[in-house]
């Protein structure tokens, strides 16, 4: 007897949609059981896509996909939406190298419209989707999913005051997973919007405010008396809508977004209502599943685990990650001077703060999905006289470029922003890469840059930052992990500005090594002296101030040397450093040892290093053919 009759039945849509409406809760139970069951074996996002089971059966049995378009914010929530399209049997290959992506994809399935990853986006693509469909005479329906916490973005925002301007007919779903269902509360919205979606309600309206108009004198008054009143009633009535209508959606909901059933008949309901349109739907995170439900945040991703007791595999106690070593040591700091604050685009776990908001939650501003925001915020407070550490992935910095530019560095405000997953970021694939950093910092007015190489690297530039006043100041690190008895929080080493560190001389190649390549770099010497080579090298931890001096005499004394980068090509160190040499040593140079410039899918760093050869094999190997 199968595991999952009901989900056995269904490869695509087309076939979930030929069961009953009464059979979907047996589909919800058997989709749940078989995330659980998959990802208790291999890992992956987990809590949140839990908490959208019902609203993506709902979805797809509401509407004609592909021909009706689906887009997801974000995507981390889509594996629901992946089993149903025909990727169930890939599922425990997610994450993993030349498996399904955590994400959405455009390449894995005509289902997956954009490749997603940020927040925030779903809202201006839809809308784009609805003015092309608009204007090419087509009339398939637009649907956007968006979470509670990315339509507080500053995009999703503007992304709704222009559909509320243009007015196409397109549906937002806002998955508010954060409030909990009220019994009362749902019944009496429950009611409510059995009224106000109806067809009857919606045509009677139109035809009374045309009734009217047509009575001489008092008719436009009554019109504007009548919706106002209307107005009133449902702000008041259904307070959470208030801001939607006023951006120009017509507001409905919120409904229990586990109730399948009910949820189609609201699907198929609002379909039918011409312009923008927003239903709100409320759904709990790790449901169906006991400790996901109680710890959500703890849920979100999951390494394999026990499905009795969601017991994870225990890691190894002396490892830390390098971003606990940052929340631990701006602790330290703090301690010792009151002025330190540290900011966070909503990434209080993922930058390892947590501890650091429950010591200093007075100095801990997370500022929410808003990049930009948090970047001039961040800015501001420097001129305030406060010490603000910005922490935030490599990845989302981007999303910040303008206020970098404009609100930080031509102002030279010495903010110190720690840029983490910096590099090949693994399971998360392409739309995570931090690849591109170095380029656009090196390319910025007054801003200095650290690239270290090592954990306690981190430690002692956190603390060197802390007394930088010169202007803007970043370093950048992977996601790895650093060894708790090799760390010294309390006596860090001192750094001194602009300095590069020469390992080792040799006059047959050089070895310039950026960052977190130094291990490999290490190893690619090692290979090298074995096949008879003389080689240099050298742990850069200055990109900018570029210690000129130092590299210059050594590169007088070599033959060769090559750059080994963690960053993409064109948008790494090279670029700035190779503009900083003096020209007359450029004959000498090699390769830059990086990423080519394509999207780099996710997988685990190692295998995507010997993917395009930048393991110690690979490096040796083309050294040695270049030379």
């Amino acid at each position: 007897m199968s595991l999952y009759p009901y989900l056995d039945q269904i490869q695509t849509p087309e076939d979930l949609r030929k069961l009953k409406t009464s059979d979907l809760p047996a589909v919800c139970k058997d989709l749940r059981e078989f995330i659980i069951d998959t990802l208790a074996g291999v890992g992956g996002h987990f809590a949140s896509n839990l908490g959208v089971v019902e609203l993506t059966v709902a979805l797809h049995y509401a509407f004609q996909t592909p021909r009706d378009r689906l887009i997801w914010d974000v995507g981390h929530q889509t594996y629901p939406h992946k089993i149903l399209t025909g990727r169930k049997n890939d599922l425990h290959t997610v994450r993993k190298w030349g498996g399904l992506s955590g994400f959405p994809k455009r390449e894995e399935s005509v289902y997956d419209l954009y490749n997603t990853g940020h927040a925030g986006t779903s809202v201006s693509q839809a809308l784009g989707e609805a003015c092309a469909r608009d204007l090419v005479g087509e009339t398939y329906k637009v649907v956007s999913v968006i979470g509670d916490a990315s339509i507080a973005t500053g995009m999703a925002l503007e992304a709704m005051n222009h559909g509320g301007h243009v007015k196409p007919d397109m549906l937002v779903i806002l998955n508010d997973n954060y409030m909990s269902i009220s019994k009362n509360v749902g019944s009496i919205s429950n009611y409510l919007n059995n009224i106000i979606t109806s067809q009857i309600y919606n045509k009677w309206k139109t035809v009374f405010y045309q009734f009217l108009k047509w009575l001489p004198l008092i008719g436009p008054a009554l019109e504007a008396a009548a919706q106002n009143m209307e107005s009133s009633i449902k702000h008041f009535m259904l307070r959470p809508g208030g801001l939607f209508e006023d951006l120009g959606f017509n507001y409905y909901g919120p409904i229990d977004g586990h109730d399948v059933e009910r949820t189609v008949q609201m699907l198929r309901n609002v379909a039918k209502i011409k312009g923008p349109v927003l239903l709100h739907v409320l759904t709990q995170k790790g449901k169906g599943y006991k400790p996901a439900e109680v710890d959500p945040i703890k849920y979100h991703g999951v390494t394999p685990f026990n499905k009795e007791d969601g017991k994870m595999a225990s890691s190894d106690s002396n490892k830390i990650s390098l971003s606990k070593i940052v929340g631990r040591t701006l602790i330290d700091l703090t301690k010792k001077n009151a002025n330190i604050a540290v900011i966070t685009p909503a990434m209080i776990e993922g930058s390892g703060l947590r501890e650091y908001q429950e010591a200093y939650p007075k100095h801990t501003f997370d500022v929410g999905i808003a990049e930009q925001h948090s970047v001039a915020f961040a800015g501001a407070m420097t001129n305030g006289g406060v010490i603000p550490y910005m922490c935030i992935y490599s990845t989302f910095l981007t999303r910040g470029m303008d206020q970098l530019v404009e609100d930080v560095s031509l102002m030279n405000l010495p903010v110190r922003f720690v840029i983490d997953r910096a590099g090949i970021v693994g399971a998360d694939g392409e739309t995570h890469q931090g690849l591109s950093d170095l380029g656009y910092l090196a390319g910025l007015p007054n801003m200095s840059i650290m690239v270290p190489s090592s954990a306690q690297d981190i430690i002692d530039s956190l603390h060197f930052m802390k007394d930088h006043t010169e202007g803007p100041v970043a370093i950048r690190f992977p996601k790895e992990n650093g060894d708790l008895r090799e760390l010294k929080f309390e006596t860090p080493n001192p750094v001194q500005k602009g300095k590069t560190r020469v390992l080792s001389k040799g006059n047959d190649v050089l070895l310039i090594s950026v960052g977190s390549m130094l291990s490999i770099s290490k190893q690619v010497k090692e290979k090298l002296e074995a096949a008879g080579k003389k080689v240099g090298l050298v742990d850069l931890f200055w990109l900018r101030p570029f210690d000129k001096e130092t590299i210059e005499q050594i590169l007088g004394e070599v033959s060769r040397f090559a750059f080994i980068d963690e960053s993409y090509v064109h948008s790494g160190a090279s670029g700035y450093l190779l503009n900083e040499i003096d020209p007359k040593y450029l004959s000498k140079f090699l390769k830059t040892f990086a990423l080519p410039l394509e999207p780099i899918h996710h997988g685990e760093r190692s295998q995507v290093l010997a993917h395009y050869q930048l393991d110690p094999e690979g490096i040796t190997k083309e050294i040695i053919r270049l030379i």
